[in-house]
C-alpha cells in the first residue's frame, strides 16, 4: 500500500512540489487545519450560493435561526437560542440570542433575518435556493406570482388565442403546444380543477368551445395571480409569513406543517445577510475588507485559484466553544494534486476528493473513512432538444447503461447503482417500483420505435462534465456503453464550473453530468426541482401531475378539497384515499401521522414519474462518501451520534468547521 502512493508522489513530485511552495507562499502565518474544497467559489454570497464548495464556506462564515450540530447531524440551536411552534405545526417563534453579533460587532435582529428572507424572494435577485422559503406563508407568491401572470397575459393568453383558428386539435398537438409555451410553471400554482383537467389532456381532440373555456379560464387564472402577488408584497415581512415582533423575536408561519422546517432554517439560504454592507459595496459586498458575517468564523483572505483563509470570528456568540484560529480551504479540482498534498502533510482532509481509481487501495489506510450518503449521481437529459424530446429515446439511454459493470468495475467504494432517484436511507420512505434497469435488447427496440433502428439517422450528441477526472472516466464509460448498446455517437466533453452551471442553466447541452447532495434529509430535496421551470430542473422536462403532486405534499389538505381527478390518475390510489380519511378523525396525534404518510405517498407518486414514466433523467449511482483525515484532527467523522445513543451513518456529510479541532500534540503515522 504505501510502496504504491510513495510511487505515486515520484511520478508527481516535481507538480507537487511547486503546488505546495505556491500555497505555503500565501500564507501568513500556518493554519489550524487545512481542507481541500474543491473548485473555485462563484460567491460567497449565502443567498445565492448553489455549489457544495460553496455551502461548506457558507456554514462557516454565516449562522441560521438554527445551524447543524456536528455531532448528531442534527438541526440545533444557532441564532434562536430556542422557539416555540403551535400545536398545528404551522407557526413557529423564535427568540434570538442577545449576544448574537455580526462580525462588526453590530446585534443580529429579527429585522435582518426579515431583510434576508425578502432579498431572498425578490424575483430581480434571481436567487435559485427562493423555493426553499416556499413553506412559508406568501413566500411563493411575493416571488413568482408576478412573473407567472405576466407570462399568462403576454404569452399564454396570446398564443390560446391564436390556436382557436386551428381547432378542433388533436391531443398530441394540444401536449406539444402546451410544453412550448410552458404552460405548467404559470399554473402550477392555481387550485382550478377545470383548467388542470384540460392541461393533462392527452387523449381525444379540443374543440373550440374547449379553447375558449380554457382561455377564460386563464383570465381567471391572471387575476388571482396578481391579486395574491399584490398581497403578498404588502404583508409578507409586515404581518404575515415572516414578522418581526421586536429585536429579539421572529414569528414565522407556515403554509402547512413542514416536517423539515427547522433543517431549512439552517442551509444557507435562510442565513441573514448585511444590508449595510450590500448598500455600501453592491454585489461586492462578501469580498475580503467588505465582507461582513455572523458565523464562526470570518474571511480573513481569499486568492483566487489557491485558497479562503478563515479565522474564528471574535464577535460570534459561541466563540467559547470554537477551537479552530484558522482554516484554510483549498481550491483545486485536481484530485491527484489533492490526494498528494495530504500524503505530504500540506492537507488536513481531502473532503473526498481523491482519485476514484485508487480507492481500494487508500480504504486500506487507518486514516481513511467512508459512509453511505444522500446523494445521487445522475445525467440530466435536454427534452427540449430532438431527438431526446421523446420519452422513448431517453428511456432508450437509461435502459442501455449497466450501472452494475460502473459500480463494480469503475468505481471503487462500494456505490450502489441508481435505478430510482432518491436515495435509500430515508425514514419512512419507500422507492417506487421503477422502469429503468439494464435491458440492451429493449433499449435497441425502444430506439427503432422512435425512428433510429441500430442508431441510424441518429445526430451526435454530447456529454458536458464540469471539470474533472472522475466525471471525464465516467462520461467516456457511458459515452462506450450507448455506442455499442444502441449505435449512437456520443462526445464527453469538459467545461470549467462557472461555464459548466451556465450551460445548464441556458439548456446548452445535450446531456449533462450532475449530482444532487440532500439539503435536508427529506426526498422533498430531491423531488421539487424537477417541477416545471424549478430553478435546479435544467431539464425542459414539465408535467402538470407531477407539479400537482409536488404541491399536495406540500400541503396535504389539498388534496381533500376534490381528491377524485388526482386519484384517478395516480398508481396507488387506494392507500392514499384510505390516508386522505385518516387525515380527517382520530387524535391530533393519529391526523398527524396520517398527514405525514399521505406527504410521502404522494412524493413516491412524483418519483415514479421519474423513473417509469418520463425519464428525464439518468440515475447513474448513490454515493459511497470517503475522506482522507489525519489523526490529530477530530470531529471531522463520517458518522454521527444517533438518539439511542449507538453511531450511524454521517448520511448528510456534515462537518461543521465549528465542532472540529486538532491535536497539535498528536504525532505519528496514520
Amino acid at each position: 500500500m504505501y510502496r504504491t502512493l510513495l510511487g505515486i508522489l515520484s511520478v508527481f513530485g516535481a507538480a507537487l512540489l511547486l503546488v505546495a511552495l505556491t500555497f505555503s507562499k500565501t500564507l501568513e502565518a500556518p493554519a489550524d487545519l487545512r481542507l481541500a474544497n474543491g473548485t473555485e467559489p462563484k460567491s460567497l454570497d449565502p443567498e445565492l450560493t448553489t455549489g457544495e464548495p460553496e455551502h461548506v464556506l457558507a456554514s462557516a462564515l454565516f449562522e441560521g435561526l438554527t445551524r447543524i450540530d456536528g455531532k448528531t447531524g442534527k438541526p440545533v440551536a444557532g441564532v434562536a437560542e430556542r422557539w416555540d411552534i403551535s400545536a398545528d405545526g404551522t407557526v413557529y417563534t423564535f427568540h434570538l440570542r442577545d449576544d448574537a453579533r455580526w462580525s462588526d460587532g453590530r446585534p443580529v435582529t429579527a429585522d435582518d433575518f426579515v431583510y434576508a428572507w425578502k432579498r431572498l424572494l425578490e424575483p430581480a435577485v434571481g436567487a435559485e435556493y427562493a423555493y426553499m422559503l416556499f413553506p412559508v406563508a406568501l413566500a411563493e407568491a411575493y416571488n413568482t406570482f408576478a412573473g407567472h401572470a405576466e407570462t399568462l397575459e403576454k404569452q399564454l393568453m396570446p398564443a390560446v388565442t391564436a390556436l382557436a383558428t386551428q381547432s378542433p386539435l388533436d391531443a398530441r398537438s394540444w401536449q406539444d403546444f402546451l410544453r412550448r409555451n410552458k404552460a405548467n410553471d404559470p399554473l402550477r400554482p392555481v387550485d382550478d380543477d377545470v383548467l388542470g383537467e384540460l392541461l393533462a389532456r392527452r387523449t381525444g381532440t379540443l374543440t373550440a368551445s374547449d379553447l375558449a373555456t380554457f382561455r377564460a379560464r386563464l383570465e381567471h387564472a391572471r387575476a388571482w395571480l396578481r391579486d395574491e402577488s399584490v398581497r403578498a408584497r404588502a404583508h409578507f415581512g409586515v404581518d404575515h409569513g415572516v414578522i418581526a415582533k421586536d429585536a429579539r423575536t421572529l414569528v414565522v408561519e407556515l403554509r402547512a406543517p413542514t416536517p423539515y422546517f427547522l433543517q431549512v432554517l439552517a442551509h444557507n439560504s435562510s442565513m441573514p445577510v448585511p444590508r449595510w454592507a450590500l448598500a455600501a459595496h453592491g454585489d461586492r459586498w462578501f469580498l475580503p475588507g467588505n465582507i461582513v458575517s455572523n458565523g464562526p468564523f470570518r474571511l480573513a483572505n481569499w486568492i483566487v485559484n489557491d485558497h479562503i483563509r478563515l479565522e474564528k470570528s471574535p464577535t460570534y456568540w459561541g466563540k467559547s466553544e470554537v477551537r479552530l484560529e484558522r482554516v484554510d480551504m483549498l481550491s483545486n479540482e485536481n484530485q491527484m494534486t489533492i490526494l498528494n498534498l495530504y500524503l505530504t502533510g500540506a492537507l488536513d482532509c481531502t473532503n473526498r476528493y481523491f482519485p476514484q481509481e485508487l480507492a481500494p487501495e487508500l480504504k486500506k489506510r487507518r486514516d481513511f473513512e467512508q459512509a453511505p450518503g444522500l446523494v445521487v449521481y445522475f445525467y440530466r437529459l435536454n427534452t427540449t432538444r430532438k431527438p431526446l424530446d421523446d420519452k422513448r429515446v431517453r428511456k432508450a439511454i437509461n435502459l442501455a447503461i449497466d450501472r452494475e459493470l460502473i459500480t463494480k468495475s469503475v468505481l471503487g467504494l462500494g456505490q450502489a447503482p441508481a435505478y430510482t432517484f432518491v436515495p435509500p436511507g430515508l425514514p419512512a420512505y419507500t422507492a417506487p417500483a421503477t422502469a429503468i434497469r439494464h435491458d440492451p435488447d429493449e433499449a435497441r427496440r425502444l430506439l427503432a420505435e422512435a425512428g433510429y433502428p441500430g442508431g441510424k439517422g441518429f445526430p451526435r450528441v454530447g456529454i458536458l462534465y464540469n471539470t474533472m477526472e472522475d466525471h471525464k472516466r465516467l462520461a467516456e464509460v457511458v459515452s462506450d456503453q450507448l455506442r455499442r448498446t444502441l449505435g449512437i455517437e456520443v462526445t464527453p466533453y469538459n467545461q470549467e464550473w462557472q461555464s459548466y452551471l451556465e450551460a445548464e442553466r441556458a439548456l446548452n447541452y445535450d446531456i449533462a453530468r450532475a449530482g444532487w447532495n440532500a439539503d435536508y434529509a427529506d426526498p422533498n430535496t430531491f423531488l421539487e426541482m424537477f417541477v416545471t421551470n424549478g430553478a435546479n430542473n435544467q431539464t425542459g422536462f414539465s408535467s402538470e401531475l407531477y407539479d400537482r403532486l409536488i404541491r399536495l405534499a406540500s400541503d396535504v389538505s389539498l388534496l381533500a378539497r376534490d381528491p377524485d381527478p388526482t386519484l384517478a390518475k395516480l398508481r396507488e390510489p387506494e392507500p392514499i384515499r384510505a390516508l386522505l380519511a385518516a387525515t380527517q378523525s382520530g387524535s391530533p396525534t393519529d391526523r398527524e401521522h396520517a398527514r405525514e404518510r399521505l406527504r410521502l405517498l404522494l412524493l413516491r407518486e412524483a418519483e415514479s414519474i421519474l423513473v417509469e414514466d418520463e425519464f428525464p433523467i439518468v440515475p447513474i449511482y448513490f454515493y459511497v462518501n470517503g475522506t482522507l483525515t489525519q489523526p490529530r484532527v477530530h470531529g471531522y467523522s463520517m458518522r454521527v451520534l444517533l438518539d439511542d445513543g449507538s453511531f450511524g451513518p454521517n448520511l448528510q456529510d456534515t462537518h461543521p468547521l465549528r465542532d472540529v479541532w486538532v491535536d497539535p500534540a498528536h504525532k505519528g503515522e496514520p
